[in-house]
């Protein structure tokens, strides 16, 4: 069983009157809908799935590198 998260959401509505939200404590969480009603699901959903999306890379081990250590050489182009 999951514990429940609380998330804060910010509404904003367009010239169209269609409603975006934001939360702001997921980069790049967004959604939107005609009705407020509508963002909100939208809303719970898109939370939903980034969490999924940050569990999912959280679960991949990272590859070791075969290399131990780089030597990086910045070359200067007279023009």
């Amino acid at each position: 069983m999951k514990t429940p998260q609380e998330f804060d959401i910010d509404y904003y509505q367009d010239e169209d009157g269609w409603f975006t939200a934001v939360v702001p404590a997921i980069r790049g969480c967004v959604a939107s809908g005609k009705t407020l009603g509508e963002a909100y699901r939208n809303a719970i959903d898109a939370i939903e799935s980034c969490l999924e999306a940050r569990e999912k890379v959280a679960a991949k081990k990272p590859r070791r590198s075969r290399y131990r250590g780089v030597n990086l050489y910045r070359r200067t182009a007279n023009a």
